[in-house]
């Protein structure tokens, strides 16, 4: 399976290796395109506030969060009398149109979430811009990083999320290999030095040459290296697309700032830099390796024969390869580790999934439904429900803990660094490369095209193609006014 499943196809596989684990669930459950029928609510009592609380747009579909979303709703509502939450559950497949038809019809909920940044895409100028509230509360935004406050500010629209969960990327390492190599751990901190050299991507590639091997054992620096038998690849950028591999270098976005279609620079030279290493130095599997049996038919970094991959968290529980019907899995590696991300130019970015709440401009009661925002975040059993790493860095220590636990039954005696993440929380992409733009899904498909020849096309002149993807990109802007999307 190529990249193209992308990460919510990737973890239906493996939903169950996580079931009954104890604490905050490692993987983020699938969300249901049919959804449990909720049980009936009591009705609202007089004289008190009722906010609508839309659920499906991002997470909170599946069987057990919506038991967790429920279970809150009853307990917070026979808590005090001056909120009541009415629960509106919709399926992940017309939950987009719903909620575009809800907003246009004057009939908008108060609180969506929880939701990412891709599933806000479409709604620009919909949702609250919080600082408001956030100033009027008191409420204390230092418990969590700078960077990731600032991650959930979207443009001129302001403060629109306050940071819930969080996945930043890093760098995973099979430790066996580099053991076997006789190379040192990757580094732990921006700024540490790997073996004497900066810690960039041409020292990456470098590594990542000396870990790709051919089934006679040479090297991919060795003039007789057999780049038609490999059978070790140095590194790999399982299940990302097109924009977050570019992020990987640079944060960065196709909307110039007047309005036009551009590429970034720092997008150009990843793309360039991961073309060369699938098709010049053979450091990264194409499309056609991935889906080979060597790869694991796409779950690359469980197959045991990748030196190094950039991943996030959410993809953790695939490590250690498919599951069985009891819920067990047999890793084809025993020791791994995770690191920062290489610099690019002196600066380090990390694409970072993010996932939070959001109230509706169109609210009629925004003070009330940013007490009840702050109640539905604030819940243990919800947030375990939904999975990730939790933003506020008070609650991280307990979840790295949780995963420790959860991990020691796969890899017994691994020793995960979970300071990278706290690291990386702080120098994430930004903008996502996710971030919504005009006529955004015909861009994700012009990406996803120009991806797909990249992985597939050795003899690609990427200047042009880069060019040509640009072109196609401006003339999707120009239509952003006359076709809605999907």
């Amino acid at each position: 399976m190529r990249r193209s499943g992308l990460r919510l196809t990737v973890l239906a596989a493996v939903v169950t290796l996580v079931t009954g684990a104890c604490g905050p669930t490692p993987v983020r459950p699938t969300p249901l395109q049919t959804v449990p029928t909720p049980s009936s609510p009591p009705a609202a009592p007089a004289n008190v506030t009722v906010l609508r609380w839309f659920v499906g747009l991002g997470l909170g579909n599946a069987a057990n969060q919506v038991s967790a979303e429920e279970a809150f709703v009853r307990a917070y509502n026979a808590s005090q009398n001056k909120i009541y939450i009415s629960l509106e559950i919709v399926p992940t497949d017309t939950a987009y149109e719903t909620l575009q038809a809800e907003i246009a019809n004057g009939n908008a909920p108060d609180i969506v979430g929880p939701v990412g940044v891709r599933s806000r895409n479409g709604f620009s100028g919909d949702f609250l811009d919080l600082s408001g509230e956030i100033a009027k509360t008191s409420y204390d935004m230092t418990r969590y990083p700078s960077a990731v406050v600032d991650f959930f500010k979207q443009g001129a629209e302001g403060q629109i999320g306050i940071p819930y969960l969080i996945d930043p990327g890093f760098i995973f390492y099979n430790k066996d290999i580099f053991a076997k190599a006789h190379l040192p751990d990757l580094p732990k901190k921006v700024g540490d030095q790997w073996n004497g050299e900066p810690w960039t991507w041409d020292t990456l590639e470098s590594i990542a040459a000396q870990l790709t091997l051919d089934n006679e054992g040479r090297k991919s620096t060795n003039a007789a290296f057999d780049a038609t038998h490999i059978a070790q690849y140095g590194i790999d950028f399982q299940w990302a697309d097109g924009r977050t591999i570019a992020s990987c270098f640079a944060s960065g976005t196709f909307l110039g700032a007047d309005g036009t279609a551009t590429i970034p620079a720092g997008w150009e030279a990843a793309w360039t830099w991961y073309y060369n290493a699938m098709w010049q130095t053979h450091i990264a599997p194409t499309a056609k390796a991935i889906d080979s049996a060597l790869m694991g038919y796409g779950s690359t970094v469980s197959s045991g024969n990748l030196a190094m991959a950039v991943s996030w968290p959410w993809a953790i529980s695939t490590y250690g390869g498919p599951v069985d019907s009891n819920g067990n899995s047999t890793p084809k590696f025993a020791n791994w580790d995770i690191a920062v991300m290489p610099s690019y130019n002196g600066l380090t970015s990390s694409p970072m999934d993010g996932t939070t709440f959001v109230i509706t401009k169109a609210s009629a009661h925004p003070d009330a439904a940013f007490t009840a925002m702050v109640a539905i975040m604030a819940d243990k059993s919800l947030q375990a429900a939904y999975g990730g790493m939790p933003a506020a860095k008070a609650d991280q220590q307990a979840w790295f803990g949780q995963f420790d636990q959860y991990l020691a039954k796969i890899f017994p005696g691994n020793t995960v660094s979970w300071s990278v993440l706290q690291e990386m929380a702080n120098y994430p992409a930004n903008p996502s490369p996710e971030a919504d733009l005009p006529n955004f899904q015909d861009v994700i498909n012009l990406t996803a095209a120009f991806y797909t020849k990249m992985q597939t096309s050795g003899s690609l002149n990427l200047t042009n193609e880069m060019t040509s993807l640009q072109a196609s990109i401006q003339k999707a802007f120009e239509q952003a006014s006359l076709t809605a999307n999907p």
